[in-house]
């Protein structure tokens, strides 16, 4: 985290400032030093975040903070707004929330999980607003997750992007699978982690919609 005495700067003169302090004396040689040849990032794009020209967005952020060695959440919002000190979880009704193979997450929030963001960022670094917590109904995916667990869905993740546990909705339900993907010919499994339920299979994983990608979950004792 920056100094105290920088908490409102703006977007922008933030980005000066962390880039002063790597010793570049402009943009163009931080670009020089840090963008590996354009891998990273290109230099209009740098300079115009850095000019306050173009707004940061989240996957700048986290690729410039790591080179500036600052936490991304402060380089995209800084201390004095939102986001900088705690950040708010919407837990959803799981059961309310879908119907007709649609789901609204805005109109059915029970609740919600308020955490700093230091916490936050030990479980994902996935931006707070695309995460939704829903408690799981059912023995599908048992031993792993249970009936009346809590799972933290990236919903901003709507075709699988690798193997792991996705949120699928079927109908007017809301159901938590595992996926595995096929390398060599792309097709894909969606399988229950509890073996009593059979697996489903489809040509391939592009065509498969999802509502989020399980991050975490959070296990109810008792």
């Amino acid at each position: 985290m920056a100094d105290t005495n920088e908490k409102n700067l703006k977007q922008s003169e933030r980005m000066v400032s962390c880039r002063l302090k790597l010793g570049c004396r402009d943009a163009m040689d931080f670009y020089k030093k840090f963008s590996q040849n354009g891998l990273l990032f290109s230099y209009p794009k740098y300079q115009k975040h850095e000019s306050g020209e173009r707004r940061l967005n989240e996957k700048s952020a986290i690729t410039y903070a790591k080179i500036f060695n600052v936490d991304w959440m402060w380089l995209l919002y800084g201390e004095s707004e939102k986001y900088a000190e705690t950040v708010s979880i919407d837990v959803i009704d799981a059961v309310a929330c879908c119907g007709n193979g649609h789901v609204n997450f805005d109109t059915h929030i029970l609740g919600q999980q308020m955490m700093t963001v230091s916490a936050l960022h030990q479980i994902t670094s996935v931006h707070p607003d695309y995460i939704k917590i829903l408690k799981v109904v059912g023995d599908s995916m048992e031993p792993t997750i249970s009936n009346n667990d809590f799972v933290w869905v990236d919903v901003s993740c709507h075709t699988p992007t690798g193997d792991g546990i996705y949120l699928f909705c079927i109908g007017d339900m809301l159901v938590v699978k595992r996926v595995q993907i096929n390398p060599f010919d792309q097709s894909v499994q969606i399988l229950s982690d509890n073996a009593k339920y059979q697996p489903i299979r489809a040509e391939n994983y592009q065509t498969v919609q999802t509502v989020g990608r399980v991050i975490s979950f959070t296990k109810m004792i008792g």
